[in-house]
């Protein structure tokens, strides 16, 4: 499999595994950033699987506030 397409079906995981709890617990995009205090495209574009570091610790944080395990982003 190329490595592009295993980016994109890993990216398509982390959306569909923060979204599903997202859904659950009745949280937004937008109530989360409220609640990270910073802005919702930063959000959205950590939930969406982005892979810069500042993605990658906003994704900590969205895990520990929705009680998800820690995942190797």
């Amino acid at each position: 499999m190329p490595t592009e397409e295993i980016l994109a079906n890993a990216k398509r995981k982390i959306f569909a595994e923060i979204k599903f709890e997202m859904n659950k617990r009745g949280y937004t995009t937008t109530s989360l950033a409220e609640l990270l205090n910073i802005n919702r495209p930063t959000v959205s574009s950590a939930i969406h699987g982005g892979t810069t570091p500042r993605d990658v610790e906003i994704r900590k944080r969205i895990y520990q506030i929705l009680g998800m395990e820690e995942r190797n982003s």
